[in-house]
């Protein structure tokens, strides 16, 4: 696969993708992040939260990487990165998918469902064996659920104000907005047996502080 972008004169000298590789996340890795987290639709964390996952989910927090040349020298770059945990108990036990994140430059090439794909199998397997997974989504991002629609998930419920930061939680849930407000998705597993499913899962409403497991 040969990338270019006409408005990067680093990609004009075309990298050329051979095969992408799914590795565990390092700690050396973080140096790495420029290039996928200065972007508007990308979240950043402070370095001790990612700390804090390499810890405590190392399995659950891995990268993709593309093994190919550079002006004829082998070379791997970074493409994007899962950062998963599993929480909860009995029938509230999941995989939550706190950050899916891809490079600008290897957008729309599957890589998101690449990453969602093996986190799911990670988890549907021992010793995780979640009932489902779930994922936080902002109303307004429609791209981001259309992906995630097209993987499997629904919308289980709508969190009014959860990204309205923790001054401005709304006191109750009569009023919406697709710019503060979340879509809890989920992708129920073989053992769920449909519990974490609804059809009318976007009228259903909750306050921040009522996302407990």
């Amino acid at each position: 696969m040969k990338l270019t972008n006409k408005n990067n004169n680093y990609y004009q000298h075309q990298f050329n993708t051979k095969m992408t590789s799914l590795t565990p996340f390092q700690a050396t890795d973080l140096f790495q992040l420029n290039s996928i987290n200065l972007d508007t639709l990308t979240e950043n964390f402070n370095i001790g939260f990612y700390f804090e996952y390499l810890t405590k989910w190392p399995s659950l927090f891995f990268k993709s990487e593309e093994i190919g040349s550079y002006n004829g020298v082998n070379n791997t770059q970074l493409s994007g990165y899962m950062m998963g945990k599993t929480e909860g108990n009995n029938d509230l036990w999941h995989t939550h998918i706190t950050a899916v994140t891809i490079n600008h430059y290897y957008r729309r090439i599957g890589l998101a469902s690449y990453l969602c794909s093996n986190l799911e199998y990670i988890t549907d397997s021992t010793p995780h064996e979640t009932n489902f997974i779930d994922l936080f989504v902002k109303a307004n991002n429609h791209l981001a659920m259309n992906l995630y629609e097209k993987l499997g998930y629904s919308v289980f419920r709508r969190v009014v104000g959860y990204y309205g930061g923790e001054y401005e939680y709304p006191s109750d849930t009569s009023s919406i907005n697709d710019n503060k407000d979340a879509f809890d998705m989920r992708k129920a597993m073989r053992r769920d047996e449909g519990k974490s499913i609804r059809s009318d899962g976007r009228e259903h409403r909750v306050l921040p502080h009522e996302v407990t497991f």
